[in-house]
C-alpha cells in the first residue's frame, strides 16, 4: 500500500540537514529509515556577521536600493573612483581599439548601511553582494565593446561608517585614435573617459580615489609590445547644450611607446641594406643590363617592405608613416634612375642621328664635368675619333688622309705620273694609260672609303658624346640621391628615434 508523505513543521536553514516525517517513516537527505514520531530541529545560533547582514539587507529591502543613498533629494553622493591596470591585452591598430584588463576601485558612502560595532560583537565590516546594494552607474564613455557587461562579479566591502569599497575586475575595450607617423618608434595616447551615465554632477560627484594623479600600476604586468610612459588621471566638469547642470567625468590617459626591437630586424635593417645597395646601383655603367635588373629588384624589395608595414597599420590612417615616406622616396629615385638608364641606352643606339646642342655641351662638358670631377672620365668619350688611311703612292711616300683634308685627284695623279715618267717604264705609253686609268679608279675608291670612315667617325663621336652626357646625368642623379638620403635621415631620425615626435606627447 502506497503511503504519501506529509510534511510536518519543516524549517530550512543553512547548515541544517533536511528531514521530513510521516507515519512510520523518517526520510533524510542521506538515508531512509523507519522511525515513528515528529521531527525536532536543534536550535541554530547565527554569527554576529550573519545577523548583521540579515539586518542590513532587511532594512535595505524596505528602503529600496534604486534611489541614491541620501536623505534629501538635493544631496550629492560623492563617488571616488580609480582603476588599477593589470595588463594591456591588445591594441588593435587596424580597428583602433584598446583592450585593457583592470581592477576598478569604487568608494562611496551609503547612509543606510551604518551600525555600531559594539552592538554586533565588534563586527566593523561585512561583505555583501553588489546586486543587493545601490551602486553608481559609472560607465566608460568611449567604449567599443559588443558585450553588455564589462565587470565581473565582486562583493562590496561595507564599513560600519557606511563607506563602501567595491573592487570588481573588468575588461575594457575602448576606442583609441592611432597616430602612426613615427611608426615603428611611435608613442600612442589613449583616453578612457568614465562618468555617470544618468546623473549629473549635482547628484553624483566624481573624484579620483585617494587623490591619486595617475593610474595605479603596482600590479601591472609588462607588455611585450608597449612601454608605459605615463598615465595621468584628470577630473573634468563640462556643460552641455542639453542640460544646465554640469556633468563630471574622470579621464585616464595612457601614454605608451612601442617596443621597436622586432621591427628593427624586419623593417629598419632591410631598409638600410637596400639603401646601401641603391648606392651601388649608380656605379654600374648605364648601358649595362645589370643596372636595370638590379634597380627593378630593389624597387620590388622596397615595395614588399611597404606592404609588410601596411599590414600592421590602420587602413585609413590620417597620418602617413615617415618610414613609409622614406620607402616611397627610395622607390621614386630608383624609378627615375631606371628611366635615366633607359634614356642613356637609347642615346647610345639612336643618339648619333642628331648632334649634341652646343649650349648643352658647354654646360655639361665644361661646367658640370669639372664640378663633378669627371674630366678624365668624360674626355675619352668626347675626343674626335679621326682615322688616317695611309695609301702607298710610289713605294716610298704615303698619302695622309684625315677628316679635314680635301682630296685633289688631278694633283695627286699628276705627281704620280711625273714620278712614273722618270722611271724606265715611261717608254711604254700604253702601259702608262692603263696605269693612269687604274690609278683614277683607286683614287675614287680611296675617296669613297675616306667618306665612309669619316661618316662612321662622326656617328661614333656623336654616340660617345651622348653617352658622356648620360654619365654626367647619372653622376648628377647620384649626388641628388646621396643628398636626399642624407637630408631625409637627418630630418627623420631625430623624430622617430629620439622620441621628438610631438604629436602624442
Amino acid at each position: 500500500m502506497t503511503k504519501f508523505l506529509q510534511l510536518q513543521d519543516i524549517r530550512l536553514d543553512i547548515g541544517i540537514e533536511v528531514q521530513v516525517g510521516c507515519d512510520g517513516y523518517c526520510i533524510t537527505v542521506a538515508q531512509v529509515c523507519p522511525y515513528p514520531g515528529k521531527l525536532e530541529f536543534p536550535p541554530i545560533k547565527l554569527s554576529h556577521e550573519d545577523r548583521l547582514i540579515k539586518h542590513l539587507l532587511r532594512i535595505y529591502k524596505w528602503r529600496g536600493k534604486y534611489g541614491r543613498p541620501v536623505k534629501q533629494y538635493n544631496d550629492t553622493v560623492k563617488v571616488r573612483f580609480n582603476m588599477q591596470l593589470i595588463q594591456i591585452m591588445d591594441l588593435d591598430e587596424k580597428n583602433q581599439i584598446l583592450t585593457l584588463n583592470v581592477w576598478d576601485r569604487y568608494s562611496w558612502e551609503d547612509i543606510y548601511l551604518r551600525w555600531d560595532p559594539k552592538d554586533w560583537g565588534g563586527v566593523s565590516s561585512v561583505r555583501i553582494a553588489s546586486e543587493k546594494l545601490w551602486t553608481p552607474d559609472i560607465k566608460l564613455y568611449n567604449y567599443a565593446d559588443p558585450r553588455l557587461e564589462e565587470h565581473r562579479e565582486a562583493l562590496c566591502v561595507v564599513d560600519s561608517t557606511g563607506v563602501i569599497l567595491w573592487m570588481p575586475q573588468a575588461v575594457y575595450r575602448s576606442s583609441c585614435y592611432i597616430d602612426v607617423a613615427a611608426f615603428p618608434f611611435d608613442v600612442q595616447k589613449c583616453h578612457l573617459k568614465f562618468g555617470s551615465w544618468t546623473y549629473d554632477g549635482t547628484k553624483v560627484d566624481l573624484e579620483v580615489l585617494n587623490n591619486a594623479t595617475e593610474i595605479d600600476l603596482t600590479e601591472y604586468v609588462p607588455s611585450n609590445s608597449w612601454t608605459i610612459l605615463k598615465s595621468p588621471a584628470v577630473k573634468n566638469v563640462k556643460l552641455y547644450t542639453c542640460c544646465p547642470e554640469p556633468f563630471v567625468d574622470l579621464t585616464f590617459t595612457l601614454v605608451f611607446q612601442r617596443r621597436s626591437t622586432f621591427y628593427n630586424y624586419i623593417l629598419i635593417l632591410p631598409c638600410v641594406l637596400l639603401t646601401s645597395l641603391t648606392l651601388v646601383l649608380f656605379w654600374i655603367p648605364p648601358e649595362s643590363p645589370a643596372k636595370l635588373m638590379l634597380g627593378i629588384n630593389i624597387f620590388v624589395a622596397f615595395f614588399l617592405l611597404l606592404l609588410l608595414m601596411e599590414s600592421n597599420l590602420p587602413p585609413a590612417a590620417v597620418s602617413v608613416p615617415l618610414l613609409g615616406t622614406y620607402y616611397c622616396l627610395n622607390m621614386i629615385l630608383i624609378t627615375l634612375s631606371s628611366f635615366l638608364n633607359a634614356f642613356v641606352v637609347n642615346l647610345s643606339f639612336y643618339g648619333a642621328r642628331r648632334p649634341v646642342p652646343m649650349c648643352l655641351k658647354k654646360v655639361l662638358f665644361h661646367f658640370f664635368a669639372k664640378i663633378l670631377c669627371m674630366d678624365n672620365l668624360v674626355q675619352p668619350y668626347i675626343e674626335g675619333g679621326n682615322h688616317t688611311a695611309r695609301l702607298l703612292a710610289d713605294g716610298t711616300r704615303f698619302l695622309g688622309i684625315n677628316g679635314d683634308q680635301k682630296w685633289n685627284k688631278d694633283s695627286a695623279s699628276g705627281d704620280l705620273l711625273i714620278h712614273l715618267k722618270r722611271s724606265p717604264t715611261d717608254e711604254q705609253s700604253g702601259q702608262l694609260a692603263l696605269i693612269n686609268y687604274h690609278l683614277t679608279e683607286l683614287m675614287d675608291f680611296v675617296k669613297s672609303y675616306r667618306e665612309r670612315i669619316s661618316d662612321r667617325d662622326r656617328k661614333e663621336k656623336l654616340a660617345k658624346e651622348w653617352k658622356a652626357i648620360g654619365l654626367i646625368f647619372d653622376r648628377i642623379f647620384f649626388i641628388i640621391y646621396i643628398t636626399t638620403i642624407v637630408v631625409s635621415m637627418a630630418v627623420l631620425l631625430p623624430i622617430i628615434t629620439l622620441n621628438k615626435y610631438e604629436g602624442n606627447l
